[in-house]
């Protein structure tokens, strides 16, 4: 019986000398896993803020271009990039307003929109369509080596019969037939092998045929 009392004497003594001996540490320790998760739920809480905060400003967007006051929208875009830039809730919202844009004929400022998405790596997933729509915006303000130079890098994956369609169009526009008929024949290809109708690559690749004077 002694001997089991001075056993729990001597472990209670171990215990006490070894809290005393790293209290600090064990302090500072505890102050960083509270604080890490103190810090991990507020970042939460912000993120979660800024997604609602991107929705509203989407929501907002969109109202206004539907109700046709594009002033309006863009001046509520230029504060939704300020707010929450990187964003997907702000690169839909930039696609919508170029789209409308160009439906208006300002061409300029759809060209920069577009630009701004292109060079926001957090919106990468929005590039291939709005590298397509920039070559359009281009090819309509004239520019049609500057289009197809956005169209010399390999196309994205899923985006091979669109790629090489627009490339297509934008070579028929500048009279080269024979490079133009060889992309719609590849975009034919393309969606041929995913089961996509091929109606209008087919009516490109007559007209295309046509014009060099040749028979299909």
């Amino acid at each position: 019986m002694a001997v089991e009392l001075y056993d729990e004497h001597e472990q209670s003594e171990r215990v006490r000398n070894w809290i005393k001996e790293y209290s600090s540490s064990i302090i500072i320790a505890l102050i960083l896993a509270f604080g890490s998760i103190f810090g991990f739920r507020q970042w939460q809480d912000y993120q979660a803020n800024q997604q609602a905060l991107a929705a509203d400003y989407y929501r907002v967007v969109a109202d206004q271009l539907s109700a046709e006051e594009y002033d309006v929208a863009a001046a509520e875009y230029e504060a939704m990039r300020e707010a929450v830039g990187g964003s997907a809730y702000a690169g839909l919202a930039g696609m919508r307003l170029a789209a409308a844009q160009v439906e208006n004929g300002r061409l300029a400022p759809a060209e920069s929109i577009y630009r701004e998405i292109l060079d926001n790596r957090r919106l990468r997933p929005l590039w291939p369509v709005a590298t397509l729509r920039l070559t359009r915006v281009l090819e309509a303000q004239g520019e049609s080596e500057a289009a197809l130079a956005l169209l010399d890098e390999p196309a994205p994956t899923g985006f091979e019969a669109a790629w090489a369609e627009t490339r297509g169009d934008l070579m028929f526009e500048r009279g080269r037939v024979e490079e133009a008929r060889s992309a719609w024949q590849q975009a034919r290809e393309s969606r041929l092998a995913d089961g996509s109708n091929t109606r209008l690559l087919d009516v490109k690749i007559d007209a295309a045929t046509a014009a060099t004077g040749e028979t299909s």
